[in-house]
């Protein structure tokens, strides 16, 4: 789920455990099973493929876990560590016996920090918590030693089209199309609940102003780095097939349009063509991941308009829609009501016209859906990804039902769409609910 405060990443977990950690790996896929509603989908990480990898791994994952418990998001420390046992793992299957046992007392230091972080009760970092971490910095100390300090200090490079070719020299190039690569960049949480600074500005270029029309209107933006200079295609990487998703609506929050645009001749600026159902102005969010950062940035801009912004009124709550004829139904949090802050599962269950389960969702942007929601702030934009099995070929389907996790960083009422493809044409289906302090 992404957040334009910030952003979740929805992402899969991939733990592959060497000898001898089987007893580690199986609790940390209990700890997953136990937390999954209360907790964000962790970062996933491949197996390294070199000792110089799992150490950046190591490094960077124990960097994270320092940010997560400063912030108090103890329930996500098990993922950071699930990934560092993965490494220590890959040092244990290509160790001599000194190194074995020091990444097996560090597997097990591991295994300590998340049950004491699983066992803390309150919102602060408890005794236990604290001790856990000092026995898990020592452990890493100990292993750290026995490698040469060009093997510890390595980064991982990735390629922006081939994230799964990895190298650990920035000046190498991806093995299979050649391009520049990109250091890979782990975040500590998937949930982040105050705003970025992006490093990159947009703003519109044409037209002076839009009105109501059923006609395309034609809009040229312009993306710019920090330092004026224009931001250029190969500089974003590709995520769900595009490098730019514009998501677009209007004051009263009931015409979405998730658009995308393409660059055109001069450097910076990218064009896309859009039919306003109301006078506007319009609020753009543009959802891009600069190569550079691999870190995902919301930038927001408006279409402006003659006619003044029209209230928003509809505030009802709607777990219920109707669109060319399917009926589409929110199941959120089991009924119980949503608090800012809090992560819940959210269901929507898609039926036919005749009340039939509806079973023809083709793929989309490399999903069976796409979840979108509009805060009443103005500021605050959710991109959700559907969870369980993606789309692998054209000729996939999905439905009925598909579930997703929701967190809202902000009170207040949120719009929320999903986002379905039904033979060949796109379909908008929203609700509307009410989020509590």
């Amino acid at each position: 789920m992404l957040a334009a405060t910030r952003n979740h990443r929805p992402i899969t977990a991939v733990i592959t455990a060497g000898r001898a950690t089987q007893t580690l790996v199986a609790f940390l896929f209990a700890a997953f099973a136990t937390t999954a509603l209360a907790h964000p989908i962790p970062v996933q990480l491949p197996e390294p493929l070199s000792t110089a990898e799992a150490f950046s791994v190591l490094q960077e994952t124990s960097t994270n876990i320092d940010e997560l418990l400063a912030t108090h998001l103890l329930g996500d420390v098990q993922f950071q560590v699930a990934n560092a046992c993965t490494a220590a793992a890959y040092l244990r299957q290509h160790s001599a016996i000194s190194e074995d046992l020091a990444a097996a007392q560090f597997i097990s230091s591991g295994k300590a920090l998340v049950d004491a972080c699983r066992n803390s009760t309150d919102a602060t970092t408890t005794a236990e918590v604290t001790a856990a971490r000092h026995a898990y910095h020592d452990a890493l100390a100990s292993l750290e030693r026995l490698y040469p300090d060009a093997v510890l200090r390595s980064s991982v490079f990735i390629c922006p089209m081939h994230p799964l070719d990895r190298h650990t020299a920035a000046t190498d190039r991806c093995s299979e199309c050649g391009m520049s690569l990109v250091r890979r960049h782990l975040p500590a949480s998937s949930i982040y609940t105050h705003p970025g600074q992006p490093s990159i500005t947009m703003t519109v270029v044409s037209p002076a102003t839009i009105s109501a029309t059923p006609h395309l209107t034609d809009v040229t933006l312009r993306l710019s780095w920090q330092d004026g200079s224009p931001v250029l295609p190969n500089e974003l990487l590709v995520m769900h097939t595009q490098r730019i998703h514009l998501l677009i609506n209007d004051s009263t929050l009931t015409d979405y349009q998730h658009v995308h645009p393409i660059p055109t001749t001069t450097p910076g600026h990218y064009t896309f063509a859009f039919s306003p159902r109301h006078p506007g102005p319009y609020r753009v969010w543009a959802d891009v991941v600069p190569a550079v950062t691999g870190i995902q940035e919301y930038l927001i801009t408006d279409l402006p308009a003659a006619a003044p912004s029209l209230p928003l009124t509809d505030r009802a709550t709607s777990f219920a829609a109707t669109v060319n004829g399917r009926t589409y139904r929110l199941v959120i949090n089991d009924g119980q009501p949503v608090h800012a802050g809090q992560p819940v599962i959210g269901t929507i269950a898609i039926s036919e016209s005749d009340g039939t389960p509806c079973t023809r969702l083709e793929p989309v942007m490399e999903a069976f859906a796409h979840i979108v929601g509009f805060m009443d702030d103005g500021k605050t934009v959710l991109h959700i990804h559907p969870a369980g099995q993606s789309p692998n070929t054209p000729t996939d389907r999905g439905g009925p039902a598909f579930a997703f996790k929701l967190y809202v960083p902000t009170p207040g009422f949120l719009r929320l769409y999903a986002q379905v493809q039904i033979e060949s044409a796109q379909q908008f289906a929203p609700f509307g609910l009410t989020i509590l302090p």
